[in-house]
């Protein structure tokens, strides 16, 4: 080559660096990517600085321009080159999104910060909410289920001796809630005609209970209502008869209350009476009217918890002329044999105790009993 055509060669160099001294600025997001800082901590523009130099001193050597290039480390370049794109794309990203105008327009970060918030507390709140329904539901479910007792089987004495125990609180088809100033007032105890006996006396004749029938034998005819009043203050109840066709009368009856607190809770009395019986047989050869009377008990279980059966819908209702007793009840009129038992006579005209009558009437064992009992609850059918 010429000294023109290097001249011209050395001319075009120099253009050249100096167009590399002086590179357009791109606005771009590639020319701005550009611009990163490399991971040895320099810069393009700074790079473009040390080649300058480099060539600079090259040319002071007497070296060709050519050689004035700064070797490019390939590997340090490939190495910058993947860590650069790596950050910028996920700053990139990040820019994006923190510019995004609807972002922007709408308070920001902060603005989406409280909103990520409520929507947590959101979150939270309906989580807590099942979960207490929940539990609620599973506490408030029955823990078994019960069954019901048809009509037919209401009709039909159970198979236990015994009531069952209710919330004195409750009230249900047989049984009605607790009145006012329990256990005071005046009360209707509708009761059937469960057993009798007789054996207190030789002739079973001179032994009968009100109202001349049982339930077993019919449930209409069996019902059985004692009109009674409680009075008093607690601790000191009193209990007296009304008037009733059971020829049976008393007056102001202590009333004691037995387990109390317990299921079986139940105010009783226990009081000697006389029972009087005009049998519907002739006992004398005459036909004379006749009267027998016992000396026994009476005695009656007013249970406070237990619940009663009767009258269901398929019985009589007893015509109470009081309050109903809510529970169930017992009531019993007993009398034991031994001597002049019973105590017969003949009556007069004016309603006086006339001639004794033995004749038939034999002293029966003192552990020999005649009952009547009543109850409002079911019992066992006799054998």
């Amino acid at each position: 080559m010429g000294l023109f055509g290097q001249k011209k060669h050395y001319l075009n160099q120099v253009g050249f660096e100096q167009h590399l001294e002086h590179p357009k600025r791109i606005y771009t997001s590639a020319g701005h990517r550009l611009s990163a800082i490399l991971e040895n901590g320099s810069t393009e523009s700074q790079n473009a600085k040390a080649r300058e130099a480099h060539r600079a001193s090259v040319r002071k050597s007497g070296l060709s321009p050519v050689l004035a290039d700064v070797p490019e480390d390939r590997s340090a370049s490939a190495h910058s080159s993947g860590y650069s794109y790596n950050v910028w794309s996920e700053n990139e990203k990040f820019a994006a999104l923190r510019n995004h105008r609807q972002i922007a327009k709408r308070g920001g970060w902060k603005r989406v910060l409280i909103i990520l918030a409520v929507l947590l507390l959101f979150i939270i709140a309906l989580g807590v909410g099942l979960g207490l329904g929940l539990k609620k539901n599973k506490a408030e479910s029955p823990s078994s289920s019960s069954s019901t007792t048809s009509q037919d089987d209401a009709a039909t004495p159970a198979s236990t001796d015994s009531p069952t125990s209710i919330d004195p609180s409750s009230s249900s088809s047989s049984s009605s809630s607790r009145p006012p100033n329990f256990p005071l007032g005046s009360y209707s105890l509708v009761t059937f005609l469960d057993t009798v006996l007789t054996d207190c006396t030789a002739n079973s004749l001179t032994w009968s209970c009100y109202p001349y029938t049982d339930y077993y034998t019919s449930n209409s005819k069996s019902v059985s209502t004692f009109n009674w009043v409680i009075s008093g203050t607690k601790g000191a109840y009193k209990i007296s008869s009304t008037e009733n066709p059971f020829s049976i009368s008393f007056k102001n009856a202590n009333l004691e209350l037995l387990n109390e607190g317990e299921d079986n809770e139940r105010y009783r009395f226990l009081i000697s009476t006389t029972k009087t019986v005009s049998p519907a047989t002739n006992l004398t050869d005459d036909n004379a009217s006749v009267d027998c009377d016992y000396t026994g008990n009476l005695q009656a279980n007013l249970y406070t918890k237990m619940t009663k059966e009767y009258p269901s819908d398929q019985d009589p209702t007893g015509d109470p002329s009081y309050t109903p007793w809510p529970y169930a009840v017992k009531i019993e009129q007993s009398a034991s044999g031994g001597q002049s038992v019973p105590n017969c006579y003949k009556t007069t005209s004016s309603g006086q105790h006339g001639d004794a009558v033995t004749e038939g009437l034999e002293a029966q064992d003192r552990g020999s009993m005649c009952s009547c009992l009543y109850r409002n609850w079911y019992t066992p059918r006799p054998q």
